[in-house]
């Protein structure tokens, strides 16, 4: 990004941040929620079922993951436009905030309050590094937000209810039902994003630049499981 700043300038930045933006809000936005739907299972196959009461504080850290993802998004930006000073007020700010809120919750709320703080931590330095980068580029966080959306509730809505079945009608243990449940993911991911033809030759050649070269035989493969039509341009809606 910096190199791109500095030879072509601000607009191309904001295409570039278009395309990642899409990448991680189509991602990461489905896989958190998906976690979080989950997060009695996820944990007490994890840590075992000392750790199943922290569902909520769990649940909350994943639901909330878009907002890390982004914000560190808008940091490497800011970054690469020389913006590192308003780096460390944004995480000043952003940190006063997350312990404040853990400082007047732990009483009442205990590990909740401090999910909470790090949600509220991860929002504060994603509005913060937007209204910074606003003055110099364009920072579309929003980009591909409603297909994202829309794969959030075709993945995750179907992993709560066969979570539902497999721990009252079958009761599998969690780690049984992790495979499954990771099967019913993948699978719904895959179908959701092919039918609503959401990724693009552009998220697949930014993906190809960011992975290792060993990973691009597997690259290829997803892309002809996930893109339905090959097209030299894609807008981006």
């Amino acid at each position: 990004m910096s190199s791109i700043y500095a030879k072509e300038g601000p607009n191309s930045v904001s295409a570039r941040l278009a395309v990642a933006a899409r990448l991680v809000n189509l991602t990461v936005l489905p896989t958190g929620v998906s976690l979080a739907a989950i997060a009695p299972t996820a944990l007490e196959a994890v840590f075992g079922a000392s750790l199943a009461n922290q569902a909520v504080p769990f649940a909350i850290m994943a639901a909330t993951l878009i907002f890390s993802a982004q914000s560190f998004l808008l940091i490497t930006a800011l970054q690469s436009v020389n913006r590192t000073t308003q780096i460390l007020g944004i995480s000043l700010a952003a940190t006063i905030i997350d312990l404040v809120t853990v400082g007047l919750g732990a009483s009442a709320l205990g590990t909740t309050a401090g999910a909470i703080g790090r949600a509220l931590l991860a929002v504060a330095m994603l509005l913060l590094a937007w209204f910074s980068l606003r003055r110099v580029l364009h920072a579309p966080v929003g980009q591909g937000l409603s297909k994202a959306l829309a794969l959030t509730m075709l993945t995750a809505i179907p992993l709560l209810v066969v979570d539902m079945i497999l721990t009252g009608n079958f009761r599998l243990v969690p780690l049984f039902r992790i495979p499954l449940l990771l099967g019913v993911f993948v699978a719904c991911f895959l179908a959701a994003s092919r039918g609503f033809n959401v990724f693009g030759e552009d998220d697949f050649e930014l993906l190809k630049n960011a992975l290792p070269r060993a990973l691009s035989s597997h690259l290829r493969m997803l892309k002809r499981v996930l893109v339905r039509r090959t097209t030299g341009s894609r807008s981006h809606h």
